[in-house]
């Protein structure tokens, strides 16, 4: 017996293999059972974290139906079709993560252009679960909470992120910009035409910025004020309209062109009908089309999307129309040049940033 010592029969090494295969197979086999099996319980915060960031961190995307691409050729902000948005996404661009676009937020929050819950759950919830939710919006200088959604009950899953907005830019031609570019044409006359001018290749690709601080003349909104009109006006003493008014001008039209890179020549460009009504006067709060009758200040407000239709590597031109009751000298730059919108012009507010914070509310 003592030769047999410390031996293993071939039989039982051959058996303890197989068992061992059998087992490791088994063992395999296992987990597949289980995968019919469904939590009782869903992570909501987990759901409202990833939420928050498609909207903070994502620009979000057109759909396959916008104009025969992927991307489609505008922003999914100015689609004007919902089966065009493909992804909802707040932030101005990948680059600028928590830095997010007005006129996105305006978009997203507008329950006449989208439909709780079923356009929100399918281009920001995203999953098969039903969930409810609740997202909203407060940032510096709104007035009322941006929210879409049902009250938020007892039980739900919650993010919160801190965000800035992007704001539009603006310009103010006021008396001392006149003076400065003598934009106060000593001619007299009953009709004067003054220009504005915005260079795309300047804005856009010229002058490297942060998307944050660019103005994207496609999509961002644009503010021009003209006042103290009646400071251009040699003869104050005389009225200006036959209105009876102590001071009144017609801007009897604004016309629009573009002069593409490379062109000699401009193009003439009527803006979108939605677009009609662009002008302020005196500070009204409802804007009407050209012509109008104004008195010391206007206001153009071009909206996002007012210019989406012209080439990027244009120059774009506005044309101010003034008609007087008799000829006297006016606001009037044909002798001199466009007035230059520019990230260095005189007067010109950039874009800014506002702080604010998004909350989502998932259950």
């Amino acid at each position: 017996m003592a030769s047999d010592t410390g031996t293993l029969s071939i039989d039982f090494l051959a058996g303890f293999t197989i068992f061992m295969l059998a087992f490791i197979w088994v063992a395999t086999m296992i987990p597949g059972l289980f995968l019919g099996i469904r939590a009782n319980t869903i992570d909501y915060d987990a759901v409202a974290y990833r939420t928050g960031v498609i909207l903070v961190e994502d620009p979000g995307a057109a759909g396959t139906v916008a104009f025969g691409g992927p991307q489609g050729k505008f922003p999914w902000e100015l689609q004007s079709e919902k089966v065009d948005v493909a992804r909802f996404g707040l932030a101005v661009s990948r680059e600028t993560p928590n830095i997010l676009d007005r006129n996105k937020i305006d978009r997203f929050f507008c329950t006449t252009a989208f439909t709780y819950p079923d356009d929100y759950h399918a281009k920001a919830i995203f999953g098969d679960y039903p969930y409810r939710f609740n997202i909203s919006l407060k940032y510096e200088g709104q007035e009322q909470v941006q929210s879409v959604g049902e009250p938020i009950p007892d039980n739900y899953g919650y993010i919160r992120r801190d965000v800035k907005v992007k704001q539009g830019s603006n310009a103010t031609i006021d008396k001392a910009v006149i003076k400065e570019f003598k934009y106060n044409n000593t001619d007299t006359a009953s009709r004067h035409d003054f220009s504005i001018v915005l260079n795309n290749t300047r804005l856009l690709y010229e002058e490297v910025r942060d998307p944050a601080y660019r103005i994207s003349t496609p999509t961002d909104r644009i503010m021009i004020n003209i006042t103290d009109l009646d400071e251009t006006r040699s003869n104050k003493n005389v009225p200006a309209k036959s209105t009876g008014l102590p001071s009144g001008y017609n801007l009897s039209a604004v016309t629009f062109s573009y002069l593409p890179l490379g062109q000699a020549s401009r193009i003439p460009f009527t803006p979108p009908a939605k677009y009609a009504a662009f002008v302020y006067e005196d500070g009204n709060a409802t804007p009407v089309s050209p012509p109008v009758d104004v008195r010391n200040n206007v206001t153009l407000v071009f909206e996002p999307g007012f210019f989406k239709n012209i080439n990027t590597n244009s120059q774009i031109y506005i044309n101010l129309t003034f008609g007087l009751r008799s000829e006297d000298t006016f606001l009037n730059n044909t002798l001199t040049s466009p007035y230059d919108y520019n990230y260095t012009a005189t007067h010109l507010t950039s874009p800014s940033l506002h702080d604010g914070v998004l909350e989502v509310a998932v259950w």
